[in-house]
C-alpha cells in the first residue's frame, strides 16, 4: 500500500502493540478499568484477553459459505486485506503459504483464511483467480458490504478507503494488517504482525498445535 497518515499509522501501531501485549502473555489483575471494559464488551468474559471475534456469514472463492460455526475444531488463521493492495497483502499472504510449508503435516490442523476489506472490487470472481497464487488451502473470503462490515466489527478491524480521488478505481484501502490466531474452539488466542516471516509463523504456531 501507499504510505498511510501518520494519525492512521499511530492509530494502528497503538492497536497493535496492545493486541501484541496480550498475545505475548502479559496478563493484568482484574482491575476495575478492566471489568469496565469487559462490561462493554471490549473484553472476552472471564479472560483479560481482548473479545475479538463473532458472528459472521462470507462466501469463499468457491462460493461456498463460510460462518464462525467453521472456526471449531482445528486453529484458525485469519488475515484482512484486499486483492488490490501492492505490497503489504501479498506479502503476508506469501509468508502463510511459507508458515503452511513449513508446518508439514501439521498444517492439516489450521485454518488459513483470508477476508477482504474491500468486497466493491474482491468479488467470487477476482477472488478466484487470485487465490490461485498462495496455497491452496488458503479460503478467500468475500460477502457483501454489510456483510463484511459485521466480520470488521467482530475482529475489531479498521478499514478506511482513501478519498484523495473517489473516481479513481485503483483506490487504496487503509487497514489494521495483522493475522489472527483464533483457537480451536473459535475464540481469540493470539496475533501475528504483518511483518512476521514465514518461519516465524511456522514456529510459533508449533507452540500451539
Amino acid at each position: 500500500m501507499a504510505p498511510m497518515r501518520r494519525s492512521d499509522w499511530f492509530f494502528l501501531m497503538l492497536l497493535a502493540m496492545v493486541v501484541a501485549g496480550v498475545a505475548g502473555g502479559l496478563y493484568f489483575s482484574d482491575s476495575e478499568s478492566d471489568r469496565a471494559r469487559r462490561a462493554e464488551g471490549t473484553l472476552a468474559e472471564g479472560t483479560d484477553r481482548p473479545r475479538i471475534g463473532g458472528p459472521f456469514e462470507l462466501v469463499d472463492q468457491n462460493g461456498a459459505p463460510v460462518t464462525e460455526r467453521d472456526l471449531t475444531g482445528r486453529w484458525t488463521l485469519i488475515y484482512f486485506g484486499y486483492t488490490y493492495c501492492p505490497d503489504v497483502c501479498p506479502v503476508t499472504l506469501s509468508n502463510m503459504t511459507q508458515a503452511l510449508e513449513l508446518l508439514g503435516a501439521q498444517a492439516d490442523k489450521v485454518n488459513p483464511w483470508f477476508v477482504t476489506v474491500d468486497p466493491m472490487r474482491d468479488t467470487v470472481e477476482e477472488l478466484k483467480p487470485y487465490a490461485e497464487n498462495f496455497d491452496p488451502r488458503i479460503r478467500f473470503l468475500t460477502g457483501t458490504d454489510e456483510q463484511v462490515t459485521r466480520a470488521l466489527t467482530a475482529y475489531r478491524v479498521f478499514r478506511s478507503i482513501r478519498d484523495e480521488n473517489p473516481a479513481d478505481p485503483d483506490y487504496f484501502v487503509d487497514h489494521t494488517s495483522l493475522i489472527y490466531l483464533m483457537g480451536p474452539d473459535g475464540a481469540y488466542v493470539a496475533t501475528f504482525a504483518h511483518t512476521a516471516t514465514g518461519k516465524e509463523i511456522a514456529d510459533r504456531l508449533r507452540r500451539f498445535l
